[in-house]
């Protein structure tokens, strides 16, 4: 399912997002007529609406059926603090972009109800927020179960992945329902509009979370040669090469090996 049929199954499951998207529509596209410009207008009145929706209802976002991760990676918002901490994080062009996914939040909103999910949905964007700070990481943005993170390095954004795994195992540790994410590291240099990342990298980073297993760390190439040289305590799997939809040739990733 692509964006655009998303937004119709939305509406048609909630007829009142019509007048909301309307008005936010109205009151951004005219502040830039270039085609680009609008473009990110659009994308930037729609995210508050889909994330007020999932926020309220969590479950709704694994009805319509698409990845938040690659959701995330189509979306722009404005906020001028966020572009501020981006530009300085891009200063050396080679930026670590990761993804977090949270597994298997589809079957535990159905079993647990959209409360709980709710709750958990804080728990770990909480979470986030302080595992990536000795890393100098930024949360870009975040839409239901998925969080785009960028990084100043390649090797700040093993760390930060490594480090947010091992909190989320210590927040896990005991309970009977543990909730699992996978991530994905990628490192590129992405385009900065707004407070959002774009381009080709944060596309590719989005598709590696569909080669990665829950609890693991996936690694490309770019990210893992460019860490090695930093990260002396960090090991990785033998590097394989996958298919990635939407390019012709493959890519070479790897796994970070768990200590």
């Amino acid at each position: 399912m692509n964006l655009r049929e998303t937004l119709i199954a939305a509406l048609r499951r909630d007829p009142d997002l019509f007048e909301k998207m309307t008005r936010s529509l109205r009151s951004r596209i005219d502040q830039d007529d270039t085609k680009i410009g609008t473009v990110l207008q659009v994308a930037g009145a729609l995210e508050p609406i889909l994330a007020e929706t999932v926020a309220k209802n969590p479950s709704r976002i694994a009805r319509l059926g698409f990845s938040t991760a690659h959701l995330l990676a189509g979306i722009a918002v404005e906020d001028e603090g966020s572009n501020e901490r981006l530009a300085e994080l891009a200063r050396g062009s080679t930026v670590g972009i990761v993804f977090v996914d949270i597994a298997g939040f589809m079957s535990f909103t159905a079993r647990r109800g959209d409360e709980v999910a709710a709750e958990l949905l804080r728990q770990y964007n909480d979470m986030i927020v302080r595992a990536i700070i000795p890393s100098k990481g930024e949360c870009v943005k975040s839409l239901g179960d998925g969080f785009l993170l960028a990084f100043p390095s390649a090797s700040q954004g093993v760390r930060g992945a490594v480090a947010l795994q091992t909190a989320i195992e210590r927040f896990n540790d005991g309970r009977p329902e543990p909730v699992l994410v996978r991530i994905a590291v990628h490192a590129g240099e992405p385009l900065i509009e707004g407070d959002d990342l774009l381009g080709h990298d944060v596309n590719l980073t989005a598709r590696l979370l569909d080669h990665c297993s829950p609890g693991d760390i996936i690694v490309s190439e770019a990210a893992g040669d460019l860490a090695a040289k930093r990260l002396r305590k960090i090991s990785f799997t033998k590097p394989k090469r996958i298919k990635i939809k939407g390019l012709t040739s493959r890519v070479t990733v790897m796994s970070v090996v768990p200590r």
